[in-house]
């Protein structure tokens, strides 16, 4: 048998914000073996064991607790599905996490959904087989350079699409008609001054919607991001981000007639969304921030489904929206327990979002 452990005191580690990896050659494999961020193991940890398991969590009763995580995406879905134990469905998670991160389909890689699956690959390749590292070790079948250059790459890639370091403002906030507030030539709430105010004095120009890849060429075909109300009514399904329950609680309060645009680029759900498998490659449409003065918009100073969330459709609750967290520049988990979910801030339009918000059409 071909000694298969990897020392993690004796190998270089390759450190990310979401995750660290240690590497070594093993018989004609590179070997890669990951630890998680501490604060995303933990949010997996509790997510998982109080839906599964019915473990507390200090003062969130079972309703609240449920709503929490079809918010969040922690639930069983066709490609998902929970252990039958705490430990082994935080295990799987991590597996989740970690088949994440890489994109790129390479027939050279080889990650394991389940210590069986682990164990016939060691039996295969001659190599020891350790209990319980089945989660969080992957081989390549490549050159040690190779290999480094591909972990290294789909980490950076990741960690810049999901937490970024900071978030991008470098563009203007478009002008109201060339800078002159003259609402004669639109279609404007009526305190759309004191909205484009706000987003002004917030340096918020750019909004964004995060989706599938597969809907791009369908969003463009019909030259709108569709509620999924109207797409109901359209007859079209598309490969959605949310979970079923999710779409369940929208409708049953009626936002299942919004689109939902966040004020930040590096959204939760989304790798959520990716982790869980209900999404395979994310695409994130820019829209033009001056969708917020148009009529049937609403404010959200939180996830519109979560308790206590202000919705309106006014500047005053515009204004309810901490900036300073969903601009933090250090990250969603650089952030307090009590920040995040304001981070989670959003815009609701009713209807339709038209392409011709979109501010990156001929990037997608």
């Amino acid at each position: 048998m071909i000694d298969n452990r990897i020392d993690t005191n004796a190998c270089q580690k390759f450190e990310f914000k979401t995750h660290s990896f240690f590497i070594k050659e093993i018989s004609s494999y590179i070997s890669a073996y990951f630890t998680i961020n501490d604060d995303i193991y933990t949010e997996m940890s509790l997510s998982s064991r109080a839906f599964c398991f019915g473990d507390s969590i200090k003062e969130t009763n079972q309703r609240e607790l449920s709503r929490m995580l079809a918010i969040y995406g922690i639930l069983p879905n066709p490609e998902f599905v929970f252990k039958p134990s705490p430990i082994e469905n935080e295990r799987y998670l991590i597996f989740r996490f970690i088949k994440s991160i890489f994109q790129d389909s390479n027939e050279k890689v080889y990650l394991f959904a389940s210590d069986s699956e682990y164990r016939n690959f060691c039996i295969k390749n001659n190599l020891e087989h350790t209990e319980q590292e089945w989660f969080k070790r992957i081989y390549i079948q490549d050159s040690f350079k190779n290999a480094q250059d591909y972990l290294l790459k789909s980490s950076l890639i990741f960690q810049e699409l999901y937490f970024p370091e900071g978030s991008s403002y470098s563009r203007e906030l478009p002008s109201l008609h060339d800078a002159k507030l003259d609402k004669s030539s639109y279609n404007f709430k009526t305190d759309f001054n004191e909205i484009y105010t706000i987003l002004k004095q917030n340096n918020i120009t750019t909004l964004f919607h995060f989706t599938d890849e597969s809907n791009i060429e369908p969003i463009k075909k019909s030259g709108a991001i569709y509620s999924n109300a109207d797409l109901q009514r359209r007859g079209i399904s598309p490969r959605y981000a949310s979970s079923s329950d999710s779409r369940s609680m929208d409708k049953s309060q009626g936002l299942d007639e919004y689109v939902r645009l966040s004020f930040t680029k590096s959204h939760p759900m989304m790798h959520t969304a990716m982790t869980c498998g209900r999404i395979g490659r994310p695409k994130v449409i820019e829209i033009n921030p001056l969708i917020a003065l148009m009529p049937n918009v609403l404010f959200s100073d939180r996830n519109a489904l979560r308790n206590g969330a202000k919705i309106g459709s006014t500047h005053k609750d515009l204004s309810c929206v901490q900036f300073d967290i969903v601009r933090g520049n250090n990250g969603y988990l650089s952030m307090l327990e009590e920040q995040r979910m304001f981070y989670q801030a959003e815009i609701l339009v009713k209807g339709r979002v038209g392409s011709e918000m979109f501010l990156n059409l001929d990037k997608l």
